[in-house]
């Protein structure tokens, strides 16, 4: 026997994946037809090894893949990596000040040079853990968003942007945190709930309630609602406020931005420092003066408080407002909302600088018009309004990032006139000289996610041959948390540089949490060891593992359980293969010539020809887990544990070869490596590969009324065993009155229940079967049949309990409207089964007759 006793994943998987890729398997070709599919896989970061969300990605990417690619199309799935701008930045730090020092004691070049072989370190450990994996990526396609034709793609997209006046420049408030010293995008603030302290002060005439006194200095206008009579009579003019570096005069101006019923409806305003107040500052063109440094500490406006820190000035500030008498009340428990900077917590500061900004509302109607034309599916469908909404309420885009690495923005600054810009890619130098005129690079990069937004169609380096034979991409997969950031800047810029849609499909999977529910977290200590857990179970266990019972756009906690049923299905996929070895010895070319004889080769090619149809709808409208499970129970429940069983009674060598054959390819994308070391320990067709396998087509005929004759069997059979399991006796005899059917499979019954013997024409003198056609009995004496009486008659008053708890439950009309609606179908689904279990048993009481 070529296959051994038991599957080892670790003894296999290396060997296997060197064969698919020394063969180019991976290399989109066609093969019988002229289609093509296409991924291009979301970048991961760089900085790090993988964690289990993304091989979650690359799984979901993976499967569509392969299933394509035995269709016969040309696949490709292309990898890559993220630099990560700001995210790897952030790490590297991280790395810098466990050493004692910061990112202040470098330049910008050298800086960028550190952070690129800090990366080059862990490029190498995620590409071994996609192969670990079994992504069947085209690596001589591999991208980094680094490469030469990511940057030159994100100069063109800024160089047309700027010649069609969609970008600009501008003095802006942008969110930035003060600790990376750094501006955000508005997306990229986390905002979390706190509470903070409202101080109550005298503001000239008025009083008013502010949670930053120490911005006063920065204050230019006080603010009232045009409809708040309680302060009409100031409006216009100029009061004199008490501060406590001396006093000072602002103007009273009526904004319907201020909440009368906030504080007592007046509102300082300081431009700088709130994003509602620099709209408030615009509408009443308000000066604005900024009294906060880029490092988070005062600046020369505060006076004496200059140099500390946002909040030790805010604490200095309002003791010295007690004391002048100014500070009426302090609310200790107000509750509001906090933007913080997602990598270290610090709150984010609105900062008044100079930066580039995308004006994105032209981008954004195209977008949405693709969108509501539906022209791009979603998985689920539910992202697609979200996104609509999201892109109705857009801003524009601050792409300027005051960080070393990452793309230099590509423009230079007249160092004698500051509004003269010019476009140039040679960032590599400082200083240029243009017509006479000395230029100075802009020292920012560009954001992340503007040059990552063009990843559908720069990683097919657009224009090319590439790029007409894979776009749009047939699918994008990525996680719900950049749906947002990224999914909806490819569209935009997808259609403005293309255009053309990027993708024709999104799936937007869910996240993978902890066990208890929660966010994995390295800091919690809550992740998953992803190492440990592919040399545990091996790679096609954690693979179908986590894609078991999940749902597009659906997060649900990390489930061992599951993975262990999965590494069970390889394992039970590996003996079943033993068995049909050992039966048909290096016969396989008996399987291209498989005839159907029994009745349970009629009913298990029915089930393959169902499976077949399921798994193929399935996979073609990517319900990954639905397909997954009826391979599982189809593999597992109808063949190994039904048809390998009824096949000993009448061996066909042939058929069970075809059926292996056609199993291992229905398998295959879920479980690559089992498969392909069963396929080609076996040597089905000399160097031939599953990987490049045709996917199957069920050619033969099923006689449809010889398939429900071995279900009838199997309900027998079923109740025989259940019968004989209650009753404990071993090997009893089952006795019937005349029947053709059951006198022609008497042995196939008596090998499948473990009856003794099946006898004709015995007394009907025991456990009558109640749910085959025929009049048959286990014979037992009236003792027996009592007892097994007595105990259906407990699960009879069980089920009734059931039923009713169930029924209760729907009776309830709260549940039923509030509860999600897949928890009501499933309640509706266990009530009937529920009742049908207790119709059963009835029935089976009602037969007795003692």
């Amino acid at each position: 026997m070529n296959l051994s006793k038991t599957y080892e994943p670790g003894e296999y998987e290396s060997d296997i994946y060197d064969l698919w890729e020394k063969s180019g398997a991976f290399t989109p070709k066609n093969r019988g037809s002229d289609k093509t599919y296409s991924i291009v896989m979301p970048p991961p970061n760089a900085n790090a090894n993988m964690h289990i969300g993304y091989e979650f990605t690359a799984v979901l990417e993976d499967i569509p893949v392969r299933y394509h690619r035995m269709k016969g199309e040309a696949a490709l799935l292309l990898p890559g990596a993220d630099h990560a701008g700001f995210e790897t930045q952030a790490v590297y730090e991280k790395h810098l000040a466990k050493e004692g020092k910061s990112r202040f004691d470098f330049s910008r070049e050298e800086l960028y040079k550190d952070i690129w072989d800090f990366v080059a370190l862990n490029r190498d450990n995620f590409e071994a853990q996609l192969r670990t994996m079994g992504a069947s990526v085209d690596w001589s396609r591999f991208t980094f968003t680094l490469d030469k034709k990511i940057v030159d793609r994100a100069y063109k997209t800024f160089k047309k942007m700027w010649d069609e006046k969609l970008i600009y420049r501008g003095e802006r408030l942008v969110n930035y945190c003060t600790f990376h010293r750094t501006g955000f995008a508005d997306i990229e603030v986390e905002y979390s709930d706190a509470v903070s302290p409202l101080y109550y002060i005298k503001y000239g005439p008025f009083e008013l309630a502010t949670t930053r006194p120490e911005t006063k200095f920065g204050d230019t206008a006080v603010a009232v609602h045009p409809d708040d009579k309680r302060y009409s009579k100031w409006v216009g003019k100029t009061v004199t406020v008490e501060g406590v570096n001396g006093p000072f005069d602002v103007m009273v101006i009526a904004d319907e931005m201020v909440d009368m019923e906030f504080g007592t409806g007046v509102v300082k305003i300081t431009p700088a420092h709130s994003f509602d107040d620099w709209e408030v500052a615009k509408r009443h063109n308000l000066p604005v003066v900024r009294v906060i440094e880029h490092d988070g500490t005062m600046n020369e406006k505060a006076g004496k408080y200059r140099g500390m820190t946002v909040m030790e000035a805010r604490l200095a500030v309002a003791e010295a407002m007690k004391e002048k008498g100014l500070l009426i009340k302090v609310d200790e428990n107000y509750h509001n909302r906090v933007g913080k900077c997602y990598k270290c917590g610090t709150v984010i500061e609105p900062m008044l600088m100079q930066q580039w900004f995308v004006d994105m509302q032209p981008l954004a109607k195209r977008a949405i018009a693709a969108l509501q034309a539906k022209k791009i599916n979603f998985y689920p469908d539910s992202k697609r309004t979200q996104l609509i909404t999201y892109l109705e309420g857009l801003k524009d885009w601050n792409i300027s990032r005051q960080i070393a690495w990452g793309i230099p923005i590509p423009a230079f600054q007249n160092v004698d006139d500051s509004d003269d810009w010019i476009f140039e890619t040679n960032t590599d130098q400082e200083i240029i000289e243009k017509n006479g005129k000395t230029y100075h690079r802009d020292p920012d990069v560009f954001d992340t996610w503007f040059s990552s937004s063009s990843w559908p169609y720069a990683t097919l380096n657009y224009p090319s041959e590439d790029f007409d034979k894979f776009y749009p991409l047939s699918l994008m997969e990525t996680g719900g948390d950049i749906l947002y950031p990224w999914v909806s800047r490819m569209i935009m810029l997808g259609l403005y540089v293309t255009d053309d849609i990027p993708f024709k499909e999104v799936y937007i999977h869910g996240y993978i949490r902890a066990e208890d529910g929660t966010k994995m977290s390295k800091s919690i200590g809550n992740t998953v060891d992803n190492g440990a857990l592919l040399k545990e179970f091996g790679s096609d266990a954690v693979r179908m593992g986590i894609i078991a019972g999940r749902s597009p756009g659906e997060s649900a906690s990390f489930a061992p359980g599951k993975i262990q049923a999965a590494r069970n299905f390889c394992n039970k996929l590996w003996n079943v293969a033993r068995y049909i070895e050992d039966v048909i010895g290096d016969d396989f070319e008996a399987r291209k010539t498989p005839e159907v004889l029994s009745i349970a080769d009629h009913w298990m090619l029915t089930k393959l020809q169902q499976l077949t149809e399921r798994v193929t709808s399935d996979l073609d409208n990517y319900r990954f887990s639905e397909a997954y499970d009826s391979l599982y129970h189809t593999v597992w429940d109808d063949f190994a544990d039904w048809y390998l069983e009824a096949s000993k009674a009448t061996p066909n060598p042939g058929l069970l070869a075809y059926f292996l054959e056609n199993l291992l390819k229905l398998a295959h994308p879920f479980a690559p490596f089992v498969t392909e070391t069963i396929w080609q320990t076996l040597k089905w067709e000399g160097d031939s590969l599953l990987i490049t396998s045709s996917w199957p087509e069920i050619s033969l005929a099923a006689d449809p009324k010889k398939a429900r004759d071995f279900e009838t069997i199997q309900t027998m059979v079923v109740e025989c065993r259940t019968i004989i399991a209650n009753i404990g006796l071993s090997k009893p005899i089952l006795g019937y009155k005349g029947s053709e059917f059951l006198e022609m499979h008497a042995g196939l019954i008596m090998r499948l229940a473990r009856l003794g013997s099946v006898e004709k024409g015995l007394e009907a003198n025991g456990l009558r079967l109640t749910r085959a056609p025929f009049e048959a009995w286990i014979i037992v004496d009236a003792n027996t049949a009592q007892k097994y009486l007595s105990k259906l008659e407990e699960k009879q008053s069980a089920e009734a309990v059931s039923v009713e708890r169930l029924k209760g439950r729907l009776s309830n009309k709260a549940y039923v409207e509030s509860a999600p609606e897949k928890l009501v179908a499933e309640t509706r689904a266990q009530l009937e089964e529920s009742e049908a279990k207790l119709h059963q048993i009835t029935t089976e009481i009602d037969s007795f007759n003692l």
